[in-house]
């Protein structure tokens, strides 16, 4: 019989039947990948795609406590919020990117179509007996019980104002 003097990378072990380490925990430890903090340098676990740069809440604080005192990306933000509101995609209007057509009913059956729900609320905020966001509220829940994800608490109108149709 063949001794292993093969030890584990991890806690140092004899390896058994696993040739990369002693155990699943171990193999685990290994696969994962990880990052130096950028504060503090320490090794931390994240996967490759994270975005994570720090190691924790404390060094995140700190990290983004520097950049706002380097002035990083500050002004690139401040002109991204500026020209946000009159991006057609961003902003509030028909174009908006999550716009979808939507066709309402209101208590007297008067039928309203739309691009963008939440835009017409609050142009048309005084046919409404609650507010612009109860209201969109309320069109979402008979949306979500139509499509058969209330299976509770089914909602079929709003304060008498009903969802006829919809598209994505």
């Amino acid at each position: 019989m063949k001794a292993n003097h093969r030890l584990c990378p991890i806690c140092n072990n004899p390896l058994g039947r696993n040739k990369n380490c002693c155990s699943m925990a171990c193999y685990a430890v290994h696969k994962s990948n990880f990052k130096p903090c950028v504060i503090c340098h320490k090794s931390f676990q994240a996967p490759p795609s994270s975005l994570a740069v720090t190691c924790s809440t404390t060094c995140s604080k700190e990290h983004r406590r520097r950049l706002a005192a380097d002035g990083v990306n500050s002004a690139a933000l401040e002109k991204a919020h500026a020209a946000q509101p009159s991006n057609p995609l961003t902003g509030r209007f028909e174009t908006h990117v999550n716009a979808k057509d939507w066709v309402i009913l209101s208590p007297d059956g008067t039928e309203h179509r739309c691009r963008n729900l939440m835009l017409w609320l609050r142009e048309h905020a005084d046919l409404l007996d609650g507010t612009v966001i109860q209201a969109f509220d309320g069109f979402a829940k008979m949306k979500q019980t139509a499509l058969g994800k209330r299976p509770k608490n089914k909602s079929y109108q709003w304060r008498g104002w009903r969802l006829k149709d919809w598209g994505d």
